[in-house]
């Protein structure tokens, strides 16, 4: 479903994460003619539907996988500073 998202015709930087004792993942970041960043993907190793990086006492939570809260964050304030607002 990702892929469908992203499209065929999107240029995609590709970066493997790995962290001891953490599943893997791969960051796919689609790069515009501009060289801005509009969307990025993560394709988690082993995941289920379980929120990544979760708390271990939270329900549907994978705490073994990146954290995707904070993989969000960051994403939004770098493209905050290209918008130009």
């Amino acid at each position: 479903n990702a892929r469908r998202i992203i499209g065929d015709e999107a240029r995609l930087d590709r970066t493997r994460h790995e962290a001891a004792g953490r599943r893997g993942a791969t960051r796919l970041v689609s790069v515009r003619a501009d060289g801005r960043n509009d969307l990025e993907c993560w394709m988690i190793d082993g995941a289920g539907h379980a929120w990544s990086g979760g708390d271990v006492g939270g329900s549907y939570t994978d705490p073994s996988g990146p954290d995707a809260s904070a993989a969000m964050v960051r994403f939004f304030l770098e493209g905050r500073s290209d918008s130009g607002h």
